[in-house]
């Protein structure tokens, strides 16, 4: 039986641990704090729970591709989804649009208020109805699909390459009307992504397969964890890695920050890229193609979070909420046109009856957040200066709600790197922008053998479903190298 080491308990790694046992490895993970989860997390303070992670999961009901996987894993059998019917409430310039899940609702609230946008709007429509029935095969990388995968996705094909090269921006550019074009760009407000990433996650929200996972974030690592654990498998925490060691072309074990040298037969690393890469091994098997990438990185954006547990019961009330300012304002060294605020009262886990938890995030600078972190007592002031000057705009959306405020904690892009180790605090690793979607960075390095890397490092886009269906791709790869017949068991 073959030791394994897998770097980090977030759900990268112990999704990996979960099929690796599966199939007679044996495994241990070692993570550098004391739970798991890694981004995928929650935390309390006072009575209310805040949340970092999850909003909506792709993969949440049987209809969906990826949906054995959740099965596989255990969470499937564990966490109850729940499933809005509104996306999203989008306001600009007095105009207010509301996203409904429901595709046919959504096109009559998009006629109602744009009528003269009416060949457009039935246009893109069509279009996510179509993309109901999209099933694009998980068990493979995606956006790298084998000859059988191609042919399930056949009549997808010519669209999906189209939606793959046009970014969101030129695609909504389509639309004449200005005001129109500013709400949907705040849907998915990353204009540089590919037009696809508009047009599939409508339609899984149409199926019912964009849920929310009741009990939050850190609750859905548990329930893998707990499955990691039940198939034999042991976590170290409080045990970081600083090193992994190689002999030749080989590695043969990792070193913790205690100084423990640890054997094994194969080391996977499913935490930070950077640290794994440079620090880790030294910058020594680094490919060309990987130095580009971290040369010149494109990331998504880092982020300020800002929860709050107030007073208030907001139940019944869009779950997401945008809003245009006046004027725009200065928020952690960048200008900011746009602010909102997303409330959990659909989950009895965050506040007591009768309360609620609201969170932002705002994107943000991490180079500006570093040089001020030099000196604590900056740093607290202008962690300050943003919750004041956020408080006061949603004072504007919500009257009375700052004297109804009863926990507040804001982290910043160093706090997400302290806590998770992700490089310049970037939640999710790589952007998906149209020249980076279905880009795979290796998973081996050249002259190095019995090591792998996984997790969303690995490819633009991260996301929680993703790295549990590359975990799976990976131990199945281990597998087939080993010789060994690739299983699943209940």
């Amino acid at each position: 039986m073959k030791k394994m080491i897998i770097i980090g308990a977030g759900v990268s790694g112990l999704s990996v641990g979960c099929y690796a046992q599966m199939n007679g490895y044996d495994t241990e993970i070692y993570e550098m704090h004391n739970i798991s989860g890694g981004v995928c997390t929650s935390w309390r303070r006072g009575d209310y729970l805040f949340d970092h992670c999850l909003h909506w999961v792709l993969g949440s009901n049987e209809t969906s591709s990826l949906y054995p996987i959740f099965e596989e894993l255990g969470v499937a059998q564990s966490i109850r989804f729940y499933f809005t019917e509104r996306f999203r409430k989008i306001e600009v310039n007095g105009k207010t649009l509301i996203v409904y899940t429901n595709i046919d609702k959504f096109e009559r609230e998009l006629l109602n208020i744009f009528p003269d946008e009416k060949k457009q709007i039935q246009k893109i429509i069509r279009l996510v109805r179509f993309y109901t029935k999209f099933r694009p095969p998980m068990d493979s990388d995606f956006g790298q699909f084998g000859f059988f995968d191609i042919l399930k996705m056949l009549p997808y094909i010519p669209s999906f390459l189209k939606l793959t090269k046009i970014t969101i921006e030129d695609y909504l550019n389509r639309f004449k009307n200005p005001y129109l074009r500013e709400l949907l760009y705040q849907m998915f407000p990353v204009k540089s992504m590919p037009a696809l990433m508009v047009i599939v996650p409508l339609a899984y929200f149409h199926n019912k397969e964009g849920g929310y996972p009741i009990g939050g974030s850190l609750n859905f690592s548990r329930m893998i964890e707990k499955r990691y654990k039940n198939l034999g498998g042991k976590i170290f925490y409080n045990s970081k890695i600083i090193k992994i060691i190689t002999s030749g072309t080989k590695v043969i074990g990792v070193k913790t920050e205690k100084g423990e040298n640890i054997e094994a037969d194969i080391v996977i690393s499913a935490c930070d890229g950077h640290t794994t890469l440079y620090e880790m091994l030294d910058g020594r098997f680094i490919t060309p193609e990987i130095k580009k990438m971290y040369e010149n990185p494109v990331l998504w954006p880092p982020i300020i979070s800002i929860s709050l547990g107030v007073n208030r019961d907001l139940t019944g009330e869009v779950e997401l909420n945008s809003f245009k300012l006046g004027k725009p304002l200065m928020i952690g060294g960048r200008e900011v046109n746009w602010l909102s605020y997303v409330h959990y009262c659909h989950d009895s886990a965050f506040a007591p009856a009768g309360k609620s938890v609201l969170k932002t995030q705002i994107e943000t600078d991490y180079s500006y957040w570093k040089e001020i972190y030099k000196d604590k007592n900056s740093y607290q002031l202008e962690k300050k200066k943003v919750l004041d000057v956020y408080l006061n705009e949603l004072e504007k959306k919500l009257p009375g709600i700052k004297n109804q405020i009863e926990e507040i904690d804001i982290a910043t892009p160093v706090t997400w790197e302290r806590y998770t180790g992700n490089w310049q605090g970037s939640y999710e690793g790589w952007l998906p922008t149209v020249k980076l979607f279905g880009k795979f960075l290796p998973r081996e390095l050249p002259d190095l053998n019995n090591f792998y890397m996984t997790g969303q490092w690995t490819f633009p886009g991260g996301g929680v479903p993703m790295c549990m269906s590359q975990a799976r791709r990976l131990i199945k790869y281990i597998c087939k190298k080993d010789r060994i017949k690739f299983v699943v068991k209940e």
